[in-house]
């Protein structure tokens, strides 16, 4: 095994697991933040109130936060992806024209990057959580009257 060698295996072991991170920060980004939020305000406050104000305000600055080290993990890991699909692109797929372009050619300019395909992703799943415990699990009886 050459030196060259080790280092492609080095940096597909690096880029997975960066690649790994940044899927699962993503599900913590839209449902571990929000339940962990919801959880310490419940240990923290004693009235309904004092409840809202410290979620209203925590969760929002913590996904933030959480956001902006995501895109900075996200640098790391198309550093370390290298040039490859990503060369001559200097902003997001979704800046593009969708006027006067087919598809395919609009894809091969701006390809999606992992981080917006796994935001969106684990967007829409906690939606569909969201939505499943609202409607069906919680106890208000106003929503669920069985």
């Amino acid at each position: 095994m050459t030196h060259l060698d080790r280092r492609d295996i080095l940096a597909a072991v690096v880029t997975a697991a960066l690649a790994a991170a940044i899927v699962l920060g993503s599900a913590v980004l839209w449902i571990g933040i929000p339940l962990v939020g919801l959880w310490i305000g419940g240990r923290l406050t004693t009235r309904g109130e004092d409840f809202l104000l410290v979620t209203l305000a925590g969760i929002p600055v913590a996904m933030v936060g959480f956001g902006w080290l995501l895109y900075r993990l996200n640098a790391v890991y198309e550093r370390w992806r290298g040039p490859g699909d990503a060369a001559g692109r200097d902003h997001s797929a979704w800046l593009i024209s969708l006027s006067d372009e087919r598809g395919r050619s609009r894809r091969d300019r701006a390809p999606r990057r992992l981080i917006d395909v796994a935001m969106t992703i684990s967007l829409a799943i906690a939606l569909v959580l969201m939505t499943i415990w609202f409607f069906f699990l919680s106890k208000l009886w106003l929503v669920n009257p069985l």
